[in-house]
């Protein structure tokens, strides 16, 4: 039995092997993720994953050229008729005081409200002529120099628009905020319900810096003075200072326009765009720092950013992130190079809520991942395809060698494999049974001599364990009891010299791989010792 055993190893060496059609699957799965990877690398190159991003920094881009345009427009206007203010009301006060300083004013409540009565008409024109809420005059000096806080109480006339609904002011309700009560009396005004006779110069932004630090020259001493809460209320305004000099260039007081939150928000709607709502807003920026606190923010349309927050700027290629305290923005800023009274930096700011980005872009990247995946679908579905079709005359072609030896007049359609069967048919012509090994020539002839001595009964019991049969169905095929077909079985191992029936289904197999199984049982195998 070892014998045979070892012969098997020699004639034909087992293992394991994979299925062409399981390695061209595979290759082509391997193709596909590398073409997807390629896609992957370059998309990502050409900035296909970006696209959202780019299409948002060009709308950022578009929206805040118009802010910083618009914004510009609207400082450079109220800087104008700040100017135009100064020297109208330095013209005013020269023709009630001449060449004297305004001190000669102090506690002359008559002399204070002649000037204030020749103020107002000025104060009016540049109201209503001018994109702002407000108009004010401050005159160096008081009314009581005896009272609390003499210091800074200051005599002036300050008027403003009541009622703001819309970015036009022009036919607006005028009030009388700062200023003696003759005025609103001979004018038809109602005054502030936080009306008082002075200004407690303490709380005007720029007042210090003009009056102490004015040049003379109007021009040059403009400036921007950050957002304040209005004395009195809990109203916020920015304000254009500018001095008012004498014909000597003795600064006599200052003057101003207000631009309150309500007027600011109107000039500055919020603009729908695919992102959210585009917001503005003016505010100094230091340090990577957006102070809204002392700045103006146009209108919020219901996002939960407050007027008085601090933005933390990160800085992008392509666009800023601004921290809030409740949330996230993406936007731009950029310095409109403005005069202040502080000297910082302001700053237009087109702000956009980062949540609706983000959300559009997860989706785009969800339509990346979904595209991609039913890609790979197809693709995988297209290897398996082109897989099949590939191996499957191969196969045919297998199949017609297993069943009659040849391919007949068909071709497999690929020229190697053709002619790999070509030379496979070529040498099975030229094999010839004496060029089997000796041993194995030696083996099957002594096997064969054995053979001849069965009966008929005995070679169809073989004949029945050559096709896979077990003792129980060749008893049952033969219509013999176990028993009898047991006893059959020792003669037949005595008779073939094998010791088990293992041993001589291995002899067996062995004449089937040389092709001599059909001999064995044909004539040629034919028994001399006949079954009666």
């Amino acid at each position: 039995m070892n014998r045979i055993r070892q012969t098997f190893e020699l004639m034909h060496a087992t293992r394991k092997e994979v299925s062409m059609r399981r390695k061209l699957v595979a290759y082509w799965a391997s193709m596909i993720f590398v073409l997807l990877a390629a896609m992957l690398v370059l998309a990502s190159l050409f900035g296909v994953f970006s696209i959202r991003e780019s299409n948002l920094r060009h709308a950022l881009d578009a929206h805040h050229t118009s802010t910083v345009a618009s914004v510009k427009k609207q400082t450079s206007v109220l800087a104008a008729h700040a100017i135009a203010l100064s020297q109208e009301s330095s013209n005013a006060l020269d023709h009630q005081l001449l060449t004297h300083p305004t001190s000669k004013l102090n506690d002359d409540p008559e002399g204070i409200a002649r000037a204030e009565r020749a103020l107002f008409s000025v104060l009016r024109t540049a109201l209503e002529t001018s994109p702002c809420s407000g108009a004010f005059v401050i005159i160096d000096a008081t009314v009581n120099t005896q009272i609390d806080n003499a210091e800074n109480s200051r005599a002036g006339v300050y008027i403003r628009f009541a009622n703001l609904s819309v970015s036009e002011v022009v036919g607006q309700d005028i009030v009388l905020f700062r200023g003696t009560p003759q005025i609103a009396r001979e004018n038809s005004l109602e005054l502030h319900n936080r009306w008082r006779l002075e200004f407690d110069s303490s709380l005007m932004p720029g007042y210090e810096t003009m009056l102490r630090g004015s040049t003379g020259r109007v021009s040059e001493s403009c400036r921007w003075a950050s957002r304040s809460q209005l004395p009195g209320t809990w109203e916020g305004v920015a304000m254009v200072v500018a001095p008012v000099c004498s014909s000597n260039g003795t600064v006599r007081g200052v003057c101003g326009l207000e631009l309150n939150d309500l007027l600011f928000s109107l000039s500055h709607p919020a603009q729908d765009s695919e992102y959210g709502s585009v917001m503005t807003a003016v505010a100094p920026v230091s340090n990577d720092v957006a102070d809204l606190s002392k700045g103006m923010t146009g209108e919020l349309k219901s996002t939960y950013l407050s007027d008085a927050e601090k933005l933390y700027v990160r800085e992008g290629s392509g666009f800023n992130v601004y921290e809030a305290s409740n949330g996230t923005f993406v936007g731009l800023h950029t310095p409109l190079g403005l005069q202040t009274t502080d000297g910082e930096d302001v700053c237009a700011i087109t702000l956009v809520p980062r949540e609706y980005y983000s959300a559009m872009a997860f989706a785009d990247r969800m339509k990346i991942i979904v595209a991609s995946s039913l890609l790979f679908v197809v693709a995988l579905m297209l290897s398996r395809y082109l897989s099949r079709r590939f191996v499957r005359p191969i196969s045919d072609a297998v199949d017609a060698l297993k069943a009659d030896g040849s391919i007949g007049d068909g071709l497999t359609g690929f020229s190697e494999i053709d002619a790999l069967v070509s030379v496979l048919d070529s040498k099975a012509a030229s094999i010839k049974p004496s060029l089997l090994p000796p041993d194995v020539a030696s083996l099957l002839d002594e096997f064969s001599a054995r053979f001849a001595t069965l009966t008929a009964t005995e070679r169809k019991i073989v004949k029945l364990y050559a096709d896979n049969l077990e003792t129980s169905e060749v008893a049952e095929r033969l219509f013999i009891s176990i028993h009898t077909a047991r006893k059959h079985n020792a003669n037949i191992y005595r008779k073939l010299n094998v010791g088990s029936r293992e041993e001589l289904v291995l002899y067996l197999e062995l004449f089937r791989r040389c092709k001599k199984l059909d001999a064995l049982f044909g004539e040629g195998g034919a028994s001399q010792n006949p079954e009666a």
